[in-house]
């Protein structure tokens, strides 16, 4: 079993975000490479019924056929390809400054100081709903994950990297946007970050 948290580098502590669920994959290669070959297909089974000529390799409409559709599955599989590489770029890494995290195309910095951690609490956004994201601003999203940039249901700014994990780690900050977290120990997290900001600003 894969441990969550992996020893200190250079005073940094790396926390694995949930990994993207098959289900999120599976949708990524339906909409991208799925869905273009089946409206290609279906554009070419209509082509005859058209009063207008159309252009044919070899005048024949089975090579037409295949030609294109060997075209769409090569271009929108390698499209499927650098979007699934995405799917995996994910990292958090925490230290005494602060909190990273990278999530697909997207990023966010938030030192200790500016987590309001008195207010952080791990949720679950079946009961929570005012916390889901509602409003894609900038921002990756397929069924059960979502990456990037969001505004929660109660209008608050969030970087968002979540999975279809039942419970979440919520982090109100003073750096003008929340955090959401996906991660397999949002408890332990919390924890640290805590003890992280009580060595920072000891009483």
């Amino acid at each position: 079993m894969n441990n969550t948290r992996h020893p200190h580098v250079m005073g940094q502590t790396v926390v694995a975000l949930t990994p993207t669920p098959g289900s999120a994959r599976l949708w990524l290669f339906v909409l991208v490479v799925g869905l273009p070959l089946m409206i290609s297909a279906l554009s070419l089974g209509l082509a005859p019924l058209s009063h207008d000529a159309q252009p044919l390799v070899g005048d024949s409409l089975a090579s037409t056929a295949a030609l294109t559709l060997a075209s769409v599955a090569a271009l929108t599989l390698l499209l499927w390809a650098a979007l699934a590489f995405c799917l995996r770029r994910q990292s958090l890494r925490v230290d005494a400054q602060g909190i990273e995290v990278r999530s697909t195309f997207f990023r966010t910095q938030v030192a200790i100081a500016q987590l309001q951690l008195d207010q952080a609490r791990v949720v679950d956004l079946a009961e929570h709903t005012e916390l889901r994201p509602l409003l894609k601003v900038r921002g990756y999203a397929l069924p059960g994950f979502r990456s990037g940039w969001y505004r929660l249901r109660e209008r608050r700014k969030a970087f968002v990297a979540t999975a279809d994990s039942r419970l979440v780690l919520w982090l109100p900050s003073t750096a003008g946007h929340g955090l959401l977290l996906d991660v397999h120990d949002p408890n332990g997290l919390l924890r640290q970050l805590r003890e992280l900001a009580a060595h920072a600003h000891p009483r």
